[in-house]
């Protein structure tokens, strides 16, 4: 019986490869299969081919997803379509540890670029289809890399940042720095940082407190905070706070302690607080009145009325007067009422 199940075990080891990278079911194509071999000279071969056609390969993904990343059962990759056989109850529960993904190929060029989960049938709209077997999950970052750092439309350079993110090679960690890296276009370091947080776990946030505690541009150290906030990780609030307390920019202090208010809540209502009374900038100061205004009730209120009653700074203390009385909590009201008897 031992020897029979280890037979089992690994004969389906051996078969677990093949159905990670199944082919996916292909409609209204012609359809035809090539190993992947190195896949940008792949790639190349086939932009140099006559005709629009579809490219597609298996790559491993960081977690897990549902296939209900669309309605239909079938993907359309040339049209829009309303109808399609809709998923179950049973399909939409499906997760997969890998993604399909598929470039259009016209005129010599990556025209178009869709991730796909394999269960979901493609509609290649009668164009050619190309499957590509065994594709390197770091030749596909490279790949991707190449056509996120070219001169191309936002909307396909923002999709292979994207792509990138939901690698599982370890390598895709250090392409989203590099992309996100001084010296690169803005709008290409706030998307490879975004992704960076919310996908890469532990390592991304590490970039990001790099890029935070390092990058000469307050702008780009502003949108940081917000990637702050998409981070699974506990020190990714750690450093928020950081960022409120100690950047060298009032904007960039500002946006930290408002996204630091959301993520942490009452966890930072002193540190909060005593910007509203420390911070050598009064923007500040007063930005940080309303970040404690956003706290969840009813500790917002609480700590209004305590910066209301003991800062030292008459425009702060007037800044919490005033959103207190945009609050609906009656010990609001009841302070207000208070003052106006004074």
């Amino acid at each position: 019986m031992r020897i029979l199940t280890t037979a089992v075990v690994i004969a389906a080891l051996a078969v677990a490869p093949a159905i990670h990278a199944q082919q996916p079911e292909v409609l209204h194509a012609q359809v035809s299969t090539q190993s992947a071999g190195n896949l940008a000279s792949t790639i190349d071969s086939l932009e140099h081919q006559t005709g629009p056609l579809w490219i597609g390969y298996a790559v491993p993904t960081t977690q897990k997803f549902s296939a209900g990343w669309g309605n239909d059962q079938v993907a359309y990759l040339e049209n829009d379509h309303n109808s399609g056989r809709q998923s179950t109850g049973d399909e939409a529960k499906q997760t997969f540890d890998h993604t399909n993904i598929l470039f259009r190929i016209e005129a010599g060029a990556i025209t178009k670029l869709r991730f796909e989960s394999p269960n979901r049938q493609l509609d290649a709209g009668g164009l050619r289809f190309v499957w590509l077997t065994n594709a390197n999950p770091n030749e596909s970052v490279q790949l991707l890399n190449t056509l996120a750092s070219a001169k191309t439309e936002s909307h396909l350079r923002d999709s292979a940042i994207f792509a990138i993110s939901i690698h599982a090679a370890p390598s895709a960690t250090t392409t989203l720095i590099e992309l996100a890296s001084p010296g690169n276009d803005l709008r290409l370091r706030e998307k490879s940082a975004f992704w960076l947080a919310n996908q890469r776990g532990h390592d991304g946030l590490s970039a990001i407190e790099h890029l935070s505690r390092t990058d000469a541009d307050p702008e780009f150290r502003e949108k940081l905070a917000f990637d702050l906030t998409l981070s699974k990780e506990p020190e990714a609030l750690t450093e928020l706070i950081r960022m409120a307390h100690e950047d060298a920019s009032p904007d960039v202090r500002k946006r930290a302690q408002f996204w630091m208010a959301a993520k942490g809540g009452k966890l930072v209502t002193a540190n909060l607080t005593d910007a509203a009374e420390n911070d050598p900038n009064e923007q500040v100061r007063r930005s940080a009145v309303f970040a404690l205004s956003r706290l969840p009730a009813p500790d917002a209120v609480t700590q209004l009325i305590h910066v209301a009653e003991t800062n030292k700074d008459p425009i702060v203390r007037r800044q919490a007067v005033f959103w207190l009385g945009q609050s609906q909590d009656p010990r609001a009201l009841d302070y207000l009422t208070h003052l106006l008897k004074q």
